[in-house]
């Protein structure tokens, strides 16, 4: 008899913890006309490296707080202020600490976002102050970097009425970025497969946990500083790129994303080819 009542607890406690396997979520952000005015407090880390022939190991890493204001429907657009703070920065050359003077500006200094009510991507991005003109440039390759949010479908269109073990893909073809701060624009072309692997109930809410893996192709430029002097690394890389996430379901937010990019290509630096392996890492939490 006491087995029986101990194995009944056992399976209640089960049963408020996962939900259950044939249950239906929707893993979307929603429609954004429906929702007022809203801020959220991100921690983000970022970090590219790879070694260059020649010159050795390059390392451009990032950390920062992002503050993500929802400011409603200007025109076409949805649009949103961000602000960066707590910017610390760790980059190197070879050993050698180079400081990218166009990050640290940004600290505190807040900029308009403006998606289009038919997209999912940035349009453009705009300074709050006019004198923080001179930061356009930093401003679009803080905030359209190769993980650049999504703000209506963070795991595509199809992420609706999926169960715990369905998969679903999605294509983003040719997406424009910046690879580091002060490079050219890039593009991306990456073919995603999601998985929700469970879902758990914390604090009476029920958490997504996806995995991603994604076949990318990169047509990238890279302006690396060494010392002062600017040189282009150009070319085209293949690889692929891991995440994990974690998704409130009940309130539509981002919880937790990390992800992995691995990537190999044949570049042209310095007038020569070269091949190079590049190790893409990102990271987000939310803080409140």
């Amino acid at each position: 008899m006491k087995f029986f009542f101990t194995s009944i607890i056992i399976i209640f406690f089960i049963s408020l913890v996962f939900c259950k396997e044939d249950e239906k979520y929707n893993l979307v952000y929603g429609n954004i006309r429906d929702s007022g005015p809203y801020k959220l407090e991100f921690k983000i880390e970022r970090e590219l490296s790879f070694n260059l022939p020649g010159f050795g190991y390059v390392k451009y890493a990032a950390t920062t707080n992002n503050i993500s204001e929802y400011i409603g429907r200007e025109g076409e657009f949805y649009k949103f202020k961000n602000t960066m703070t707590d910017i610390k920065t760790d980059d190197y050359i070879n050993g050698i600490e180079l400081i990218d003077y166009y990050w640290l500006a940004l600290e505190d200094s807040p900029c308009f976002i403006y998606i289009s009510s038919n997209g999912d991507n940035i349009d453009h991005i705009k300074p709050v102050n006019p004198e923080h003109d001179y930061l356009q440039e930093a401003f679009e390759h803080a905030h359209m970097g190769v993980e650049q949010a999504r703000y209506k479908y963070p795991f595509g269109e199809d992420a609706v009425n999926i169960a715990i073990g369905d998969s679903w893909s999605h294509i983003h073809d040719s997406l424009k970025f910046y690879v580091n701060m002060g490079s050219p624009p890039s593009f991306v072309w990456d073919n995603t497969t999601n998985t929700l692997k469970k879902v758990k109930v914390k604090k009476g809410r029920k958490i997504a946990y996806i995995e991603s893996i994604s076949d990318l192709t990169m047509q990238a430029q890279i302006l690396v500083d060494f010392h002062g002097t600017k040189q282009l690394i150009a070319g085209k890389a293949i690889g692929t790129s891991e995440g994990k996430y974690q998704f409130d379901i009940e309130n539509r937010q981002m919880l937790y994303i990390r992800t992995v990019n691995n990537m190999v290509g044949d570049w042209v630096f310095d007038g020569r080819p070269v091949k190079i392996k590049m190790s893409r890492r990102f990271f987000l939490r939310l803080v409140k």
